[in-house]
């Protein structure tokens, strides 16, 4: 004996074809948000890669600041000077003025950018 087959019928709403699927106009709209949104996100990439490489930058420039104010505040207050150095890149300037039971020091540092040359100026005061 072989089982009967029985014809189902699916309900479909009104208006509903007999064909379930996308239609290529539905694809092309599909396709068309998925590339904008990716280039999107490969302009963000691309933004985000420039601020790291300026980051970088920035935090080198940072960091021969702050080993020029170490290295003053590790010697005599009577033999800090002013002076300017150039390290990889990295112009450091850097003022020495004296004040009530100290030195006020004033580094500028000058370090290059994709835009130009920029600068950052720090200032701390050494006790004596």
């Amino acid at each position: 004996m072989s089982p009967r087959r029985r014809n189902v019928r699916v309900k479909r709403g009104p208006g509903a074809s007999p064909r379930a699927g996308f239609t290529l106009v539905e694809l092309m709209v599909a396709i068309m948000i998925f590339a904008v949104g990716m280039l999107g996100l490969a302009a963000t990439a691309a933004s985000i890669t420039r601020m790291m490489g300026g980051a970088r930058r920035q935090t080198l420039a940072a960091t021969a600041a702050q080993s020029r104010i170490e290295r003053l505040r590790s010697s005599p207050c009577s033999t800090l000077t002013s002076g300017v150095d150039t390290s990889r890149g990295i112009i450091s300037t850097w003022t020495v003025s004296p004040v009530t039971r100290g030195v006020n020091v004033t580094e500028t540092v000058r370090y290059p950018t994709t835009r130009g040359m920029r600068t950052r100026t720090y200032n701390t005061t050494l006790s004596c």
